[in-house]
Parts: C-alpha cells; structure tokens; sequence
C-alpha cells in the first residue's frame, strides 16, 4: 500500500485546484509555512485552509537556511538535534526531517542520529509525466536509509502532472493513509461516514438507491444524486452506480419513507447534519510562532521540516 501527497509553497500555481488532487490520488499535502528567521510564505493560510476542505493530512514545514561551509554544517547537525529537542519541549510535534542524500554526502555523509525519520527526496529523472507513470520510474534503492536514519516518505519526483498543473513535487509514503496520519501526530482521525456509502440501479428498474449497509433509500433527484455521487468520491469512497442489483436489501433498510414524511424544519436539520463541514477559520499568531523559532535558531542550521496541529475533530 502507497499513499501519495504534494508538497507546495507560494511558488505553485495559485490555481491548483487540491480538491481535483485528491480526485487523481493525492491523500496528504506538506505546506511550506517559514524559512530562514522571518520569512512567513504568503500563501499557507490559503493553502492549509483549502487543503482541510479536501480531506487531506496536512503537515506544515519551516525551511531552514545556512551559507556555511561543509565542515560548519557537519558540526551544526547536532545543533539541529538540540533544535528538535527543544521544539518538542515547546509542544511542536516534529515527526520528519528533510535532509536530501545529495547533501548529506556533501557534508560528509555524518551520523543522523536524534533526528526524526527522513523525508527524503531523490529522483529517477526530470521528466514531467503523470502521478503513475513518475511512481513507476522510481527504483527500490531510493528509499534507503543513511545517517543511521529510515526514509519514511520520500520525494520521489520534481516533475509530476497533476489536476492539470505541472511541474509540481510528489511524495510517497509507503503504508496506509491512517498509518501516514499517525506518524503525523494525528490522534484518531475520523473517517467520514460518506466514504462508506454505496450507490446501486436496481435490476429492472430505474430506481437508484444510496445505502450504507444499515440504511438504505431511494434517490429520486438527479441533482441529488449528482451531488451524492461528487461528495462520496471526494471522501475516498466510490462514487460508481452499480448496476444490475438484484436484492437492494443488503444496502441496509429502507428508510425511504420516514425521510419523505419529515417535516421541513427537520429536512433543514437533516441537510446540515449531512452537509461537509466547513473549514475551520485558521488562527495563527505569526509573530509569536516566527519569535518562538528563531531564538532557537542557528543563523545557519540546514533544512528541517516538522508538522502543525492537525485539524479539530
């Protein structure tokens, strides 16, 4: 099992569309949020907003910047070390670090040690190709380790073809989208009960009907199901009508007509409960956050990357 993710900054194409993304296979985006002592990139508050609204795991990274020769930046690994440990202690979850193999050899290729898992980044070739076809270019030798560290996600492309937007950087976690959220820090992500729900043609008849497995009813407006069937593939679920259904009764029971009897007050009450969730306002105090960082930074520590808080149940 692989689950796919992009990682994005103020340099993609303010257009791609992250709902289109998760359509085409993407479960989980990387933001770029900070780099360096006060840069704050203009587009994470836009970015991680729409990234909640499509149902992605989101992960937020601060680059860090250092003009330094080898041998300094040899020596600021474990400064880097005692940079987690104090973030940590600051309540920052910091599940990945982001040191490229190119240049962990260039320094030296030093121990990694007291750093998180890496998020590395090696690429077969440059050349821009769908999500699949740069997948399937990607040697088994680019998800080994080094420094003494495992690779738990890797950027296996530069170059991938998305939603109709390219080039754009796409990452690989080998393992389930609940593994991936619990290396994260997410604590029991729940999953949206849209994502189970199945649509069936009854054999002989026109009658389309969405059931769950426990309840089932009959969907008469072609607006409706249109709407049903956009919403259950933005969850993950399937969104094919199935045909030729002979016992529609394994869908659930048919509750058709106790819906068809409620009263407009409780149609109203019964569209909001079903209604996707709005995204939650994202507050975020800059200046505390950039303040918080940089009295912890070394003006020339190397790239680290770490998570924000995932989104409230």
């Amino acid at each position: 099992m692989v689950t796919f993710g992009l990682d994005i900054s103020h340099h993609q194409d303010l257009r791609l569309d992250l709902a289109q993304c998760r359509r085409e296979g993407i479960e989980f985006v990387f933001l770029k949020s900070t780099e360096g002592s006060g840069f704050v990139d203009s587009e994470f508050s836009a970015n991680l907003a729409e990234a909640r609204a499509a149902g992605l795991l989101v992960a937020a990274y601060h680059y860090l910047r250092s003009n330094a020769t080898p041998a300094a930046q040899v020596a600021n690994v474990q400064r880097v070390v005692a940079f987690v440990d104090r973030l940590r202690e600051a309540g920052y979850r910091v599940p990945l670090s982001y040191i490229p193999k190119w240049y962990w050899g260039q320094i030296g290729s030093p121990s990694l040690a007291g750093l998180p898992p890496l998020w590395s980044s090696r690429y077969p070739d440059n050349i821009i190709g769908s999500l699949a076809d740069e997948w399937a270019d990607v040697p088994a030798r680019n998800w080994d380790g080094y420094g003494g560290l495992d690779v738990a996600v890797l950027q296996f492309t530069s170059s991938v073809r998305i939603a109709g937007h390219q080039p754009i950087d796409a990452n690989a976690f080998r393992g389930t989208r609940e593994e991936l959220a619990a290396l994260l820090g997410f604590v029991g992500e729940r999953e949206d009960p849209m994502r189970n729900l199945i649509l069936a043609l009854e054999a002989g008849g026109p009658r389309v009907w969405v059931g769950d497995g426990i309840t089932r009813r009959h969907v008469a407006d072609p607006k409706e199901l249109e709407g049903l069937r956009y919403w259950i593939g933005q969850k993950g679920g399937d969104p094919t009508v199935h045909e030729g259904f002979e016992d529609v009764r394994v869908l659930g029971t048919d509750v058709t007509a106790i819906v068809s009897q409620l009263t407009d007050d409780e149609r109203n009450i019964l569209a909001a409960l079903q209604a996707p969730p709005k995204p939650a306002p994202v507050d975020i105090d800059y200046d505390k956050f950039v303040s918080d960082v940089v009295e912890k930074l070394a003006d020339r520590l190397r790239t680290l990357r770490f998570d924000a808080d995932p989104p409230k149940a």
